[in-house]
């Protein structure tokens, strides 16, 4: 994917570009999902999106003028932490029954490869960064994305079987 990308400032504008796509399907997936948790997770990821987004146009910023950026400054505002915090309340009182709907299963699928697609993309502009701070910015991104694919499949786990998931989640096993 980042054959065609000669340097870091194409890798940063491609990203750009690549955070917006992800934004407006999720955006576009929230209105049209049927399921509140649906909704919830995809309306969450636009706005993780649009942290993304912003963060990396730092660093764009400051490559094209070539001063330095902080990295710690400028990811500071994307707090893992209370992310991980937000996804946990989105499973919180739920029913033990959800109405599964096909499109929004097919929604999740495509979140899934769109997520890995963005986490190959990540690596790849990292290993090829020449900037640490940059390189660091992607290893962030990489780690983002590995984040949203693992919302992404509880997600799909919950509304496929809810039972099971809280079983997994829950960590119960059976003895015998």
């Amino acid at each position: 994917m980042t054959e065609n990308i000669q340097n870091q400032k194409e890798a940063l504008a491609a990203s750009i570009e690549m955070e917006n796509k992800g934004r407006d399907f999720y955006l576009k997936t929230a209105e049209k999902a049927n399921d509140k948790l649906t909704k919830d997770v995809f309306n969450f990821l636009a706005n993780e999106e649009l942290k993304h987004i912003e963060a990396i146009k730092q660093f764009y910023d400051a490559e094209i003028s070539g001063s330095k950026t902080d990295f710690e400054k400028v990811v500071g505002n994307v707090d893992s932490e209370k992310a991980r915090q937000a996804i946990g309340k989105l499973f919180r009182g739920l029913d033990k029954k959800a109405p599964v709907d096909k499109g929004d299963l097919d929604a999740y699928q495509f979140a899934r490869d769109f997520e890995l697609n963005g986490e190959k993309f990540y690596r790849q502009a990292a290993e090829k960064s020449t900037g640490p701070n940059v390189k660091k910015l992607f290893e962030f991104l990489v780690e983002e994305e590995q984040r949203h694919f693992q919302m992404i499949d509880d997600s799909m786990a919950y509304l496929e079987n809810p039972e099971e998931y809280f079983h997994r989640l829950e960590g119960w096993h059976v003895e015998g």
